[in-house]
């Protein structure tokens, strides 16, 4: 197991397309300790191993496992996320039956909308009132982070909570109301 970790390390350093100096840096150790791990004449001590594996984000297969022993670690992988998107999945398929009850205008009120809310999550450059975009000291548009980070996440998070708790709630006297009923 041990004779694969030089190669691993390569093999995921090439990957990341990241160089051993930059992987030296990252994990506080000299170019040449990279060099070494990698060519099987060094190993590193248990507390860069830890680094190495934060690093690169990945499991103690990945580094010392044979190929087939990450192809194998890999396929498990995959397989837990296509059974975490199942319910994703089917999901957006009840919702395309759905959308065959639109309209093409309120198809296109969600098209707006969805386009909208996207905006929130990608770069943007303010205009000004005269509807030029802002620009810096060398006329360049200055690109602003996401409108996203602007949200007040925190208190849209606690009103979903009491729309949910309401709901809830209705939910429940209404399920009460009906069991009345039918025992009535």
């Amino acid at each position: 197991m041990i004779e694969n970790f030089g190669q691993n390390i390569k093999r995921l350093r090439q990957k990341h397309q990241i160089t051993q100096e930059d992987l030296a840096i990252a994990i506080e150790v000299e170019k040449q300790a990279i060099s070494n791990i990698e060519r099987g004449k060094s190993y590193p001590s248990f507390e860069n191993l830890d680094r190495i594996a934060r690093f690169f984000n990945v499991s103690a297969v990945d580094l010392f496992g044979t190929p087939a022993e990450i192809e194998i670690s890999s396929t498990t992988a995959i397989l837990d996320r296509i059974d975490e998107y199942t319910d994703k999945t089917e999901h957006l398929f009840r919702l395309m039956h759905r959308i065959d009850d639109f309209s093409p205008r309120q198809i296109d009120g969600l098209s707006d909308q969805v386009h909208e809310i996207m905006s929130y999550f990608q770069p943007y450059t303010k205009i000004n009132e005269d509807g030029t975009p802002e620009t810096d000291n060398n006329d360049r548009p200055i690109v602003r982070q996401s409108k996203y980070r602007q949200l007040p996440i925190k208190e849209i998070n606690a009103l979903y909570n009491k729309i949910n708790t309401i709901n809830a709630y209705h939910q429940t006297q209404k399920n009460h109301l009906q069991k009345k009923m039918i025992n009535e």
